[in-house]
């Protein structure tokens, strides 16, 4: 019997995933003459970095920006990879007593393309979990997600965004 060891391929699929931040909403507050804002900025994208598909699985990154894997992913050195950061503020009108609603995607409905080629994200989330108020001078919240990989998933620079909704109540 006689074997033979064959090179791995390796498929660099830059996922330089750079969600864009997307909403921030009025909230009308029942004390006040003026509506507070929420003021979301986006400092770093999502990016899932470069890895090989192999047998599929899955790559996760976390509200920390670790960054792990799944099934038959082999995750390439990729520097860039990590969190989505984003800014909450608010504005100078009203007061911060209000809770504060921090709204994610559902599962699978984001997708990441290249060309006719797609992956599912899904499995967000965010830290802090919650927010009881926007401190004065505002917070940081982080998000991660999964991002799900088919097996041979074909190379390629996949991107996409998300719709982040951070709301008082």
């Amino acid at each position: 019997m006689m074997s033979r060891i064959v090179p791995a391929r390796r498929y660099p699929c830059l996922l330089a995933a750079c969600f864009a931040a997307l909403a921030s909403l009025f909230a009308p507050l029942a004390r006040e003459a003026g509506a507070q804002q929420i003021v979301l900025s986006n400092n770093r994208g999502l990016d899932f970095g470069r890895f090989v598909a192999g047998s599929g699985g899955t790559v996760v990154i976390n509200p920390n920006g670790a960054r792990s894997r799944t099934g038959g992913v082999v995750l390439l050195n990729s520097p860039g990879a990590g969190q989505a950061a984003y800014s909450v503020g608010k504005s100078s009108n009203g007061n911060g007593a209000k809770a504060v609603i921090i709204s994610l995607p559902a599962n699978g409905s984001i997708r990441l393309t290249s060309g006719n080629n797609s992956m599912a994200v899904g499995s967000f989330v965010n830290a802090p979990a919650s927010l009881l108020t926007v401190p004065t001078g505002g917070t940081t919240l982080s998000l991660g997600a999964t991002l799900t990989v088919a097996p041979n998933q074909p190379p390629g620079n996949y991107t996409g965004s998300f719709p982040l909704t951070v709301n008082f109540q």
